[in-house]
């Protein structure tokens, strides 16, 4: 550990974002099918240390939506507080404008965001999630699983 610890501080603090998203997408692009779970949670997290070495939209979405798909992963293990931390870097990647470019990832992320921070008993950022989807939600139905888990709290 402490070897790794050494090594890692050799690495020039702006190299080391580039160098997490080359390792990120070399997992992403090699995971075989009996280690998926494992390799996938690691690829994501690579790339989320990376995240500040963006340089398009279209790799900000891939991105976002790497995030969605490892919490979902998460919480159908019941893994709640990873799923939040993997929700909550997709949320930190939307742009202002994601609600009106991306409305249907934007309310998916934050819907489960929601369930997972439910799920670990953080009733007042439920609370705080829950008001930015009921304003930002366009129909009734749009709100309901929000809804829910705020009745749930």
């Amino acid at each position: 550990d402490q070897i790794q610890q050494a090594a890692y501080s050799i690495i020039p603090e702006n190299e080391r974002g580039s160098l997490h998203r080359q390792i990120g997408y070399l997992i992403l692009g090699d995971i075989p099918e009996n280690q998926v779970d494992n390799l996938f949670f690691t690829a994501v997290s690579q790339l989320n240390k990376g995240k500040n070495q963006l340089e398009e939209d279209v790799e900000r979405l891939f991105l976002q939506k790497l995030n969605l798909r490892a919490g979902e992963r998460a919480m159908s293990l019941a893994a709640f507080s990873v799923a939040a931390s993997y929700l909550r870097a997709g949320i930190d990647l939307f742009l202002n404008d994601h609600w009106e470019h991306h409305y249907d990832l934007s309310l998916q992320v934050y819907n489960l965001y929601a369930e997972a921070e439910y799920s670990i008993c953080h009733f007042e950022e439920v609370g705080r999630v829950v008001g930015i989807v009921i304003k930002a939600a366009k129909s009734f139905q749009d709100k309901q699983r929000v809804y829910a888990t705020l009745i749930k709290s």
